[in-house]
């Protein structure tokens, strides 16, 4: 048996060439899983209007949802870019799962997040709070779906610019609430490739397929870090 583990695809609409990457993976590595956890940011803009995800997104929901067809479970734990596809996604048969939940996989008990840091700043605090409310949600769906993205794509840029390397942010009074009985925490969201020990637990986070195309496997032997080949999708 192997489980994986993948985040941080930021999918955009405007530019497919990560998102033929990801489908190449789903087709091979996925179809050859038992299951599949997609830790959020997946879609850069993910949001839905009345009822419908933008079309340009088809391919990658239906990719996803080809593993579900064919008795691969698939979950999805929403990010920051696309907390609002979660009622969608569970449309076409995939699970969903929420920021600290705690399954069961080879006798281990792990954690999984999209981010394991509480925001650093109110003005991220503030748009956190912002995205979870249904009101909100409603208003931005009575935007013309362009404009919506756009204001997506500027919203991003600004929190790419203030983002901050993981490293530099790493103190326990940061940390959200660790299950005491969790002995492994997975956390998508910080975009680099990590593996360390604190408190005696195991942290590990996946990276992203923007520059690392790096996902987890984990067997009876334990996680591992890996590395998807894109050698042909990047002329080498």
């Amino acid at each position: 048996m192997r489980i994986l583990f993948a985040s941080d695809l930021h999918a955009r609409p405007d530019d497919t060439g990560r998102e033929k990457i990801f489908l190449d993976f789903l087709s091979t590595e996925g179809k050859d899983c038992d299951a599949l956890y997609l830790l959020g940011d997946i879609f850069e803009f993910g949001f839905v209007f009345q009822g419908k995800a933008l079309p340009e997104y088809s391919p990658l929901i239906e990719g996803i949802a080809d593993l579900v067809r064919g008795g691969i479970p698939v979950f999805f734990l929403g990010g920051n870019h696309d907390l609002w596809m979660t009622g969608y996604l569970y449309r076409k048969g995939i699970g969903i799962l929420h920021d600290g939940d705690v399954i069961d996989s080879f006798g281990k008990k792990i954690q999984i997040f999209h981010g394991i840091l509480r925001q650093a700043d109110a003005l991220s605090r503030f748009a956190d709070r912002i995205m979870k409310k249904p009101d909100a949600v409603w208003a931005y769906s009575l935007l013309p779906p362009r404009l919506a993205f756009n204001l997506a794509l500027k919203a991003a840029r600004i929190s790419r610019e203030r983002h901050q390397p993981f490293s530099t942010r790493i103190n326990a009074s940061r940390l959200k609430p660790i299950a005491p009985t969790a002995e492994i925490v997975i956390t998508g969201h910080h975009h680099t490739p990590l593996s360390f020990i604190y408190k005696n637990k195991a942290f590990w986070c996946p990276g992203d397929w923007i520059r690392h195309f790096t996902y987890l496997e984990i067997t009876s032997s334990g996680l591992k870090l890996k590395s998807f080949c894109v050698n042909t999708f990047l002329g080498g």
